[in-house]
C-alpha cells in the first residue's frame, strides 16, 4: 500500500512539474511569457508571416510589396499571418490575430493603428480573420467586414490564398480611403434590377399611351365595318416572305455568388490579453 502511495505522489509532483512546460509548449513561439508587459513598437517587422508556408516566395514578396504601397500611403500598418492552428487562445476566433498584432509590436502612433489578416489553416477548422484597431477600428463593422469576406471567400475556398489576399489589401485600401466598401453585385443582382427596371418602363409606358389614347376624338363610332374603310385605299396583294435560314443565341447567366457553401461570420469589438481594442470578425472556408 507505501509503494502505490509513493507512486502516486511521485506521479502528481511530476505533473505538476512538467504541466507548465506542456502548456507552454502548446502556445505559438511569439506568444510572450508576461501577457501585461508594457507594450511597444516593434522595428523592422515583416508585413507577410507564413506560418502555414502556404506562399511562394515569390507571392511572399509580391504581398509584401502591396502592403509597404498601403503603409507609405496611409501610415497605417498592416500584417497578415498564417498559422496550422489557433492554438486555443482565447474565445472568439479573432483572438490569435489581436494577440500576434498586439504582442509583437504591430501599428503606428500611439493608438497602434493598423490591420491585421490571419490565415488559420488547421484542416478541421479553417477560417479567416479581419481585425483593426486605432484609427481604422470604427471602420470595421459587421457591414465592412462581411462585404471584405464576401470577396475573398471564394478565392479562399479554392485554395487561391495568394489572390485572396492581394485582394484583402485591395479591399482594406478602399476602406481606409473611403471608411467603408462599396458593395460588389453579381449577376443575379443585375438580372433582379434589370427585371425591375422592365416592370417601371411598362407601367410608365401604360400610363403614357393611356394618357395618349385619352386625346383620341377623331375615331368616330360605325354602323358596318367596310364603314371604316376608306375607298380604294386597301389592296391585297400576294406577298411572301421565304426565311433563308434561322440563327439562335444562347446566353449562359452564371450562378448568383453567395458567402454560404459552409461559411460562417461573426464579429465585434475585443482587446488583447494585455490591453487594446480591436474590432473585425472572422469567417470560415
Amino acid at each position: 500500500m507505501k509503494k502505490i502511495l509513493s507512486v502516486i505522489c511521485v506521479t502528481v509532483i511530476l505533473a505538476a512539474l512538467l504541466l507548465p512546460a506542456a502548456l507552454a509548449s502548446s502556445l505559438p513561439s511569439w506568444y510572450p511569457d508576461d501577457i501585461h508587459a508594457e507594450r511597444f513598437h516593434g522595428k523592422n517587422l515583416p508585413h507577410v508571416v507564413d506560418y502555414a508556408d502556404i506562399f511562394t516566395d515569390s507571392e511572399e514578396e509580391a504581398l509584401s510589396r502591396k502592403i509597404e504601397a498601403y503603409i507609405n500611403k496611409y501610415s497605417y500598418d498592416l500584417v497578415i499571418v498564417t498559422d496550422v492552428s489557433n492554438y486555443g487562445i482565447g474565445n472568439i476566433e479573432e483572438q490569435y490575430a489581436i494577440d500576434f498584432y498586439y504582442y509583437n509590436g504591430y501599428g503606428f502612433d500611439d493608438d497602434y493603428t493598423g490591420s491585421v489578416i490571419y490565415l488559420n489553416m488547421d484542416p478541421y477548422d479553417r477560417y479567416v480573420s479581419n481585425v483593426g484597431t486605432g484609427k481604422i477600428e470604427k471602420y470595421y463593422t459587421s457591414s465592412a467586414v462581411n462585404k471584405m469576406q464576401d470577396q475573398t471567400y471564394p478565392y479562399l475556398r479554392d485554395g487561391n490564398y495568394a489572390q485572396a489576399m492581394s485582394l484583402n489589401i485591395d479591399l482594406i485600401d478602399e476602406l481606409t480611403a473611403n471608411g467603408k466598401i462599396a458593395t460588389k453585385l453579381s449577376a443575379g443582382d443585375y438580372i433582379a434590377y434589370g427585371g425591375i427596371s422592365a416592370v417601371i418602363g411598362l407601367i410608365v409606358g401604360a400610363i403614357v399611351s393611356g394618357r395618349a389614347k385619352a386625346t383620341m376624338n377623331n375615331v368616330k363610332f360605325a354602323r358596318y365595318a367596310n364603314d371604316y374603310i376608306v375607298n380604294n385605299s386597301f389592296k391585297l396583294r400576294n406577298v411572301t416572305e421565304t426565311f433563308l435560314y434561322k440563327n439562335v443565341v444562347k446566353t449562359y447567366i452564371p450562378p448568383s455568388s453567395s458567402s454560404g457553401g459552409g461559411s460562417s461570420y461573426h464579429g465585434g469589438s475585443h482587446s488583447s490579453g494585455g490591453g487594446g481594442s480591436f474590432s473585425g470578425g472572422s469567417r470560415h472556408f
